[in-house]
């Protein structure tokens, strides 16, 4: 397992209930080890497995609901 530890910006992200919704899509995203969404910066910490999953994957679910994260 080979273990990828970033923090992204979010863009689209708003408010609260756009931190419900991102952590609803991270939660069913296999291969996610950890995250936590920083509400005040509109930011994610994100560790995951990426022989699972890559950033574009993860990227690509956020933005089917409208956000894309962002070096």
């Amino acid at each position: 397992m080979a273990e990828t530890f970033n923090m992204y910006m979010i863009k689209g992200y708003k408010n609260e209930e756009d931190a419900k919704i991102i952590e609803e899509i991270l939660e069913c995203i296999d291969g996610i080890i950890t995250f936590k969404i920083e509400k005040a910066f509109g930011a994610v910490e994100l560790t995951f497995d990426d022989e699972k999953v890559s950033r574009e994957e993860i990227s690509e679910k956020l933005k089917s609901k409208g956000f894309e994260l962002k070096y």
